[in-house]
């Protein structure tokens, strides 16, 4: 299965390249193969094990991945952000490049707690979140790396920036209190101040501390600032928390 995944990979890769050679449908098609690549490989494991295929990195970055799509038809088929193209087939390898990392479970079972109607629409809200949130990011990068060369509009890439986290942060938003909603049916509690909780919880107000400074004059040229620790804040929640044993939570090590 490494295997489909390693094309996938390579397909993104070449609808970057197409896309920088001015082949823009060419480089829709790779983009394309590549996400349902991704998303059929997630529903077949699904069908295979009769659950959803969240309980391992390797599955969640395969999930995540595939949320590239979504995000390309919601920015551009959606809102008409065609200029922001090159930034999805990167947000797609770059998931897969982890997926790679990650061993594969051939087989899986749901944690008896995992096993609740929140589990799919709190998994799905934070991955279509967390991949508008990189692409976001990578706009980002792209102006600060690109700043002061002529070739690329530094307030058009942090306004399309704001647009996608515009429809991020809600998602998130519905991730975290759906989180809390399920919590409170499986262990009665809605917050438990765990590190899973604390971060996502972090993140979460340094994103609307971005939102705030985006809005108030005398507090914009910190808006940036923000972003930035707002997603470093999100990589740890995301994958720091998982990984690393001093942070590793408890209630959420089945991920």
């Amino acid at each position: 299965m490494k295997a489909v995944i390693g094309i996938a990979l390579i397909l993104h890769a070449l609808a970057l390249l197409l896309r920088f050679l001015r082949r823009p449908r060419l480089g829709f098609v790779s983009f394309l193969a590549a996400s349902v690549i991704c998303l059929v490989v997630v529903g077949l494991d699904w069908a295979a094990a009769g659950q959803p295929p969240f309980s391992s990195m390797h599955h969640v970055m395969l999930v995540l991945g595939g949320c590239a799509l979504p995000a390309y038809a919601v920015l551009v088929l959606g809102r008409g952000l065609a200029w922001m193209t090159p930034a999805f087939p990167l947000a797609g390898a770059i998931p897969l490049v982890m997926a790679l990392i990650f061993r594969r479970d051939e087989a899986w079972h749901l944690a008896p707690a995992l096993q609740s109607p929140w589990f799919v629409p709190h998994v799905i809200a934070y991955m279509v979140s967390y991949s508008l949130a990189l692409i976001a990011f990578l706009l980002l990068v792209t102006g600060f790396v690109r700043k002061g060369s002529g070739t690329f509009d530094a307030a058009k890439l942090e306004t399309g920036s704001y647009e996608i986290l515009s429809i991020s942060f809600p998602l998130m938003t519905f991730g975290m209190l759906s989180g809390a909603l399920w919590a409170d049916q499986i262990w009665g509690d809605y917050w438990s101040w765990d590190s899973k909780e604390t971060w996502s919880l972090i993140t979460w107000l340094l994103y609307l501390c971005y939102f705030h400074c985006r809005k108030h004059g005398s507090l914009r040229k910190y808006a940036n600032l923000a972003h930035a620790l707002a997603f470093l804040a999100m990589l740890t929640t995301f994958l720091l928390v998982n990984l690393l044993p001093k942070l590793a939570s408890k209630l959420h090590s089945y991920v």
